[in-house]
């Protein structure tokens, strides 16, 4: 935990904390340039299930929805039950080899 503080003791945590504000107030007429735009490369999701990000608005349901497969239709999506927002730290062995895995798919 220091060590994660002390990155933000030059660059301060405030901007960070309020990107996500930032975001849900902009206005959706100046993202309809991309709202057609699908992500063809593949890709893939590593998340916790207790992840603090999906507890943001719609966020969860997004992610288990097909709406997200709809814009990324070549995603893999991998949960680990018990992880967190740092699962690469909490998992590193099972991460790395979903990583390497992937990479050696898709390569």
């Amino acid at each position: 935990l220091q060590m994660y503080s002390s990155l933000y003791e030059k660059s301060g945590f405030v901007f960070p904390m309020q990107v996500p504000y930032l975001c849900s107030k902009r206005d959706p007429g100046r993202l309809t340039p991309f709202s057609d735009c699908t992500i063809q490369a593949p890709c893939l999701l590593i998340m916790g299930t207790k992840d603090y990000f999906l507890k943001f608005p719609g966020v969860e349901y997004y992610v288990n929805s097909d709406m997200l497969k709809s814009a990324v239709p070549n995603i893999e999506i991998k949960f680990f039950p018990e992880g967190c927002h740092f699962v690469q730290e909490q998992f590193p062995e099972e991460v790395n080899k979903l990583l390497l895995g992937f990479l050696n798919q898709h390569l």
